[in-house]
């Protein structure tokens, strides 16, 4: 058997491999088949793109956000280290 032919359950592609080398000797997709109107596809790609701002938008405002948080928590613990007794190594203690 020098071939082998494969069709594809899921995708339905159609795939010949060459069973000594296991090179892919050819590869043929279904076609797939346009459904609706040039018009609706344009206005949803706009839909699509106006939501997606909006999350870029809403993620640019989490970060701005998330830098002044880490910010107050820094100085917290700056503030909490000043307090408490400084460190001694117990390697010093000897």
């Amino acid at each position: 058997m020098a071939k082998l032919e494969i069709n594809c359950p899921t995708c339905d592609t159609f795939i010949v491999i060459d069973s000594v080398t296991g090179e892919v000797l050819f590869h043929k997709e279904k076609e797939k088949k346009i459904t609706g109107s040039l018009e609706s596809m344009v206005s949803n790609l706009e839909t699509q793109k106006s939501e997606a701002a909006k999350r870029f938008d809403k993620q640019l405002e989490s970060q701005k956000d998330r830098a002044r948080l880490l910010e107050e928590k820094f100085q917290e613990a700056l503030k909490r280290a000043d307090k408490d007794k400084p460190y001694i190594n117990p390697m010093d203690m000897d």
